[in-house]
Parts: structure tokens; sequence; C-alpha cells
């Protein structure tokens, strides 16, 4: 079995975009994606992201922190991620931009999905298990067993064995915060087998280049509040809330 993990697109649009287009490029489409949360907040273009991926047949779609903030007024108040007076304007503004046929979307996605393939059991989630604002830590999961866990976002890609299980992240698709500013996604291929003797896992990291000065022009023709740190966040894939 193969299939693509994407998450934390951010109403980054030229990144979603860049992915779709590539996929088409490179005889990918057929592939089951499974996005992992985090598609608004910290971009320029929510309503049109969340457009785009209400349309694209993808396997799953998870919810994350942020995605839930939309649709919680005390979340937009009272989170870690927006505790500035700007942090929340933006969120706020995020939530005008977005259409009430979005804005039920985006409250609808689940918040975990598990299946079986090649012997292995894979359980998805954003963040960890009961939490969308913190990410998996080895010590917390069942290691003694074939499980491949998958999580977003940190925007930081993650392969990672612990014990019997796997860990791993796609990074982030439209804000990177490792360096490099291309947008990251995965490919995960395993291998048919038994549950006595699963098949062999490979997780493969993609990135792909895509018109980070259209979304950074956005930010400022859009008059985006607290834009200046994702600005430079996208040119740099270092993170700043200046």
């Amino acid at each position: 079995m193969k299939f693509i993990l994407a998450s934390d697109i951010h109403a980054n649009l030229p990144a979603l975009e860049a992915f779709f287009h590539y996929l088409e490029k490179e005889n990918l489409s057929s592939l089951p994606v499974y996005f992992l949360g985090d598609y608004v907040n910290l971009g320029p273009y929510p309503e049109e992201t969340v457009e785009l991926l209400r349309k694209f047949d993808g396997k799953i779609y998870l919810c994350g922190n942020h995605d839930r903030y939309m649709n919680s007024e005390y979340a937009l108040e009272h989170n870690p991620y927006f505790s500035s007076t700007d942090g929340v304007r933006h969120s706020h503004w995020t939530r005008t931009q977005l259409s009430p046929e979005s804005l039920k979307w985006l409250e609808a996605l689940p918040a975990r999905h598990q299946f079986d393939a090649g012997g292995w059991h894979i359980d998805m989630v954003h963040g960890r298990h009961n939490s969308d604002e913190e990410t998996l830590r080895a010590a917390d999961l069942e290691t003694d067993k074939n499980i491949i866990y998958i999580c977003g976002h940190t925007h930081f890609t993650r392969n990672e064995t612990a014990g019997k299980a796997r860990i791993l992240n796609p990074g982030s698709l439209g804000k990177p915060l490792d360096s490099d500013s291309r947008a990251s996604f995965g490919i995960v291929t395993i291998e048919e087998n038994s549950p006595e003797n699963p098949g062999p896992v490979t997780f493969d990291i993609i990135r792909i280049p895509y018109d980070i000065d259209r979304t950074v022009a956005a930010l400022e023709q859009r008059n985006v509040p607290w834009r200046n740190g994702m600005m430079t966040s996208l040119r740099t894939a270092v993170y700043t809330d200046d």
C-alpha cells in the first residue's frame, strides 16, 4: 500500500496548488491523500484553501487545533498560539473570511483516523491523542505493538522507530519551520504482509517549491492582522511571532 500525508497548510493557497500540481505531474494523483489538519490561520487565503480542499477527494481530513478554533469563541480567545492581541485579531479575521459552508466543514472534521495495512495498525492524529496542541511522545505510545503513529502539528518532519512502532510526520505543506521554505509532504509505502510479520515501511519526504512571493503579497494586500511574523516565517522557514 502507498499513500500520501499532508499537513499544516495554514491558508497558504499557492502551496496547496503546487502540491496538487506536483501530484498530477508525477502521476501520483491516484494515491490516497490523508490530510492531518490545520488548514486555516497563519495565512492569507483561508476561504480559498478550504474551498479547494472541499473539492478534492481526500481519503481523510483530520481536524487540527487551528481548525477547531474557528468554531469556538472561547478557543479563539484562550489558546496558547494567540495570546497576543494581534494574534487574537488574526484568528478572528480568519473566521470572518470563511463561508458558512467552510465553517460547517471544519466543524465536522474528525480528530483521529485508524485502519490496518500490511500487518500494521495505522493511527493518525493532528497533534497527539487527546490533545491537538501537543505532539506525540514515544513514552506515551504502545511501542510493543506494530503500530504506525502519524501526526502533524510541529511543522517538522519526523521518521522515528520506537520499539516495534513507527512515528511519522510529513512536516508542513504551507508553513515549514525547519529552515527549508519549500512545501513538505510525505509518501508512505507499506509492503503487504501479515500481522505476525508486518511488511517493511518506507517514508519519503518530498519538498517542492511554490510561489512564496504571491503568499507574502496577499498578506500585505489583504491587510492580514499579525502578518509581519508570518511573512518572515514563510521566507525563512523559522518560527517568529513578531
